[in-house]
C-alpha cells in the first residue's frame, strides 16, 4: 500500500480562542511527518464592506443599544486581530523550537481557503466554538472549504489535538487506502493500537476488506480492532468511537462510505478531530 505523502501542513487561524490548539496540532502532526508548517490568516474584506453600511450596528452582550460601526473602526479592529495572531504565532513556535511561517492575506475567507489548498497537503481548520448547538458547531465557511478543498483536511473543535487511539474507515477506495495509511503510521504512537472501520456491506465484500486490511498491516506488533458496521451513518460511526474511546477519527474525503449530508454531520457533532483523505 501506499504511503500517504504529506510534507506540507497549513493551519488557518481565526480570531477565536481555538488558534493555540489548532496550532498544537499543526505542530504535533508537522513533527511526526517531518513536514513545513505554515499558518494563515484572512482578513475577512466582508467585514469592512459591512462597516460601509450606515444602519449597522454592534450589539455588545449587557448593553442597552447598539453601538455604530465604521470602516475606520472595523480596520483598527482588524489589525489588533492580525497583531495578536503574529504575537501569538511567535510564541507558540519558540516553545516548540519549531519554525512557522505566518502569512497574512485579506479577502473572501472561503474562498481564499479553498485557493490555498491548492498548495498543501492538509489543510487544518476549528470549528465555530462560538455556537454552541451541536447542530450548528460548523459555520459556512467550513463546510465550504469541505466541500470544495483539493487537499486533506484536519478538522478540530476548541480544546482538541491529535491523540490516540485511532479509528480509521476502510472501504477498499484509493481515499480510504490513503487514510489507513496515515492511521496505522499514528498508531504505532499509543501502544499500536488501531481500531478499523468496516462499512455495511454483503460477506463477501466484508471478507474481501478484510483481507485487505490484513495486507495492508505488514507489521504484526499492531493490534487492529476491526468493527463491522450495521448503518453506514454518522450516528453509527460516533457511537463506535465512543465506546472505543477513540481521540482521532480517519475518513475518506469522497462519498462512497459517507453520503455528504452524513458526512458533514458526522463532522459537526464529532467531539474528536477528524482527518478527511483524498
Amino acid at each position: 500500500m501506499k504511503k500517504i505523502q504529506i510534507k506540507r501542513i497549513l493551519v488557518a487561524l481565526d480570531a477565536s480562542t481555538v488558534d493555540r490548539n489548532i496550532l498544537q496540532a499543526g505542530i504535533a502532526l508537522a513533527t511526526r511527518f517531518n513536514a513545513r508548517l505554515d499558518a494563515l490568516f484572512i482578513e475577512d474584506i466582508d467585514l469592512l464592506h459591512v462597516a460601509e453600511l450606515p444602519f449597522v450596528r454592534e450589539v455588545v452582550y449587557g448593553a442597552a443599544v447598539g453601538r455604530s460601526i465604521n470602516v475606520a473602526g472595523m480596520e483598527r479592529s482588524i489589525q489588533t486581530q492580525t497583531a495578536r495572531l503574529r504575537k501569538l504565532v511567535e510564541s507558540i513556535a519558540q516553545q516548540n523550537q519549531i519554525e512557522i511561517a505566518l502569512s497574512v492575506l485579506r479577502g473572501n475567507v472561503a474562498s481564499m481557503l479553498c485557493d490555498a489548498s491548492r498548495q498543501t497537503d492538509l489543510l487544518i481548520i476549528g470549528k465555530n466554538t462560538q455556537l454552541l448547538e451541536k447542530s450548528q458547531k460548523i459555520g459556512s465557511i467550513t463546510r465550504f472549504v469541505l466541500s470544495t478543498a483539493r487537499c486533506n483536511v484536519a478538522v478540530l473543535q476548541f480544546g482538541s489535538n491529535i491523540e490516540r487511539p485511532v479509528v480509521v474507515s476502510f472501504t477498499g477506495s484509493e481515499a480510504s487506502q490513503h487514510a489507513l495509511s496515515l492511521a496505522i503510521e499514528l498508531a504505532h504512537e499509543d501502544h499500536n493500537q488501531l481500531i478499523v472501520l468496516l462499512p455495511a456491506v454483503e460477506d463477501s465484500k466484508y471478507q474481501q476488506l478484510s483481507k485487505a486490511v490484513s495486507e495492508s498491516v505488514d507489521d504484526q506488533s499492531l493490534n487492529v480492532s476491526l468493527i463491522r458496521l450495521t448503518n453506514n451513518t454518522a450516528e453509527q460511526i460516533l457511537q463506535v468511537v465512543h465506546r472505543h474511546q477513540g481521540r482521532l477519527l480517519l475518513l475518506e474525503s469522497g462519498s462512497t462510505f459517507l453520503s455528504e449530508t452524513q458526512k458533514q454531520t458526522l463532522i459537526t457533532q464529532a467531539n474528536v478531530p477528524v482527518i478527511l483523505l483524498h
